[in-house]
């Protein structure tokens, strides 16, 4: 069998059927799809059972709930195919996904297949997610001097896409590096796989086919936003700081860009959300986290000019004043958007 296709599910049951018919009219049928049911309180699991009775390519596992991470190591630990594909359950794949991977696989025999990855907003396509390296197989030489410099961020903001759903990974690749996340990781697990997989990796192919349909769904970041996530992305920072693994030269500083730039993201979120109480609790969370040294020592080149001056801000530890900076960069977005 070529492909395992794994999908993790809770609580999505508006999303799901959507999710497994984009697996089922695949033009390719050489797949298993591997549905696991994270205990989801919802109709989900009888969803489930019901494709798997019309289905012989559907596999299904109740467990209780554990967490993403926990519902993938499920289904790789059972994942027969060559190569895997982890699909989240609110998104979907185009018809042509796997076909397309498999005439690459035919052709150049990579380890890791990234493809590109659309954005979707109640059903109407919008922006394109593509990683910054140019389209082609990378052979390890190449991966070392063209993907390993923007593997976590590059000094110009540019980097490899950090999600691991939407990628196909050789099973032998894959297995390990997945088993290996904490089940307790819960923001950034992606990158605790995706990094250890590109270290490895003896070739990669990166394609501009937008073949994977991410769905931005209602509980948005700008919604949801808590301070915890900055101390969530410490935790990633350290699992990746931790690595038994070979690493690029330049990693610590890839590390305190990533640091510094995902602070300036989460800032950015709360600006978005006009969570103005919740300044003076990112300040305390940065200014006591590894974030605040990766903060100073981040070095940027060829950004814009509003992250610039948001990071520059960040440095002088005035969080405040970066807060109302990118709050009044947002509103002045809306107010052009609005005049058109």
């Amino acid at each position: 069998m070529l492909f395992s296709v794994i999908v993790p599910i809770y609580n999505v049951e508006g999303y799901l059927e959507r999710c497994i018919e984009s697996v089922r009219e695949q033009d390719f049928d050489d797949f298993e799809l591997i549905l696991v049911d994270d205990g989801s309180p919802d109709r989900c699991p009888g969803i489930c059972d019901e494709y798997a009775k019309i289905d012989q390519r559907i596999k299904v596992i109740h467990k209780e709930n554990g967490g993403l991470v926990s519902a993938r190591q499920i289904g790789i630990k059972i994942a027969q195919g060559e190569y895997i594909l982890n699909l989240d359950s609110d998104d979907a794949i185009t018809s042509d996904t796997l076909l397309s991977a498999y005439k690459i696989i035919s052709d150049t025999h990579p380890d890791i297949i990234s493809f590109s990855y659309i954005c979707c907003d109640e059903g109407v396509l919008g922006e394109v997610i593509s990683d910054s390296a140019d389209e082609g197989l990378y052979n390890k030489e190449k991966i070392k001097s063209c993907i390993l410099p923007q593997l976590l961020m590059g000094s110009n903001m540019n980097h490899m896409t950090y999600y691991l759903a939407g990628k196909i990974i050789k099973r032998e690749l894959l297995i390990t590096h997945q088993l290996n996340v904490s089940p307790r990781i819960s923001l950034g697990e992606d990158l605790c796989c995706v990094v250890p997989c590109y270290l490895q990796a003896d070739s990669v192919y990166v394609s501009k086919t937008q073949t994977y349909l991410y769905t931005k769904r209602n509980n948005s970041i700008s919604k949801d936003f808590n301070t915890k996530q900055i101390r969530q992305i410490e935790d990633v920072i350290n699992v990746l700081k931790n690595m038994n693994l070979e690493k690029p030269e330049d990693f610590s500083k890839q590390i305190a860009r990533y640091s510094c730039f995902m602070c300036f993201a989460i800032l950015a979120a709360a600006a978005q959300g006009n969570h103005f109480k919740s300044i003076k609790n990112i300040k305390y969370e940065i200014l006591n986290s590894i974030h605040e040294s990766g903060i100073k020592k981040a070095e940027f080149n060829k950004i814009t000019i509003k992250s610039r001056i948001g990071i520059f801000l960040m440095k002088k530890k005035n969080y405040t004043m970066a807060f109302y900076f990118l709050y009044l960069c947002k509103e002045f977005k809306r107010i052009l958007k609005r005049e058109d």
